[in-house]
C-alpha cells in the first residue's frame, strides 16, 4: 500500500500536477493499467484542494493522504 501525500505542495503545484494527470489519462488506452495510478493521483490532488478550500472557510487544518494498492505489472 502506498500514500499520496500531496499536502505540501503549492496550489499552483497542484493545478499543474493534476492538469499534466489529465494529459496523460486522455491519452491512455480506455483498458490501460496506468488509468488506475493516474486516477488516484488525481484524487489525492482533488481531495488536498477542497480540504484547503474548507480551511478557508474556518474549518480545521488536515492533511490529505490518499491509500491505495497499487496495480499493475
Amino acid at each position: 500500500m502506498r500514500e499520496h501525500n500531496v499536502g505540501r505542495l503549492t496550489a499552483s503545484e497542484l493545478e499543474r500536477a493534476r492538469r499534466e494527470l489529465a494529459a496523460s489519462l486522455a491519452l491512455a488506452r480506455p483498458d490501460s493499467p496506468i488509468r488506475t495510478p493516474i486516477l488516484s493521483h488525481m484524487t489525492a490532488i482533488d481531495t488536498e484542494l477542497a480540504d484547503r478550500n474548507l480551511r478557508t472557510d474556518g474549518s480545521p487544518a488536515t492533511y490529505s493522504t490518499i491509500q491505495h494498492t497499487a496495480s499493475g505489472p
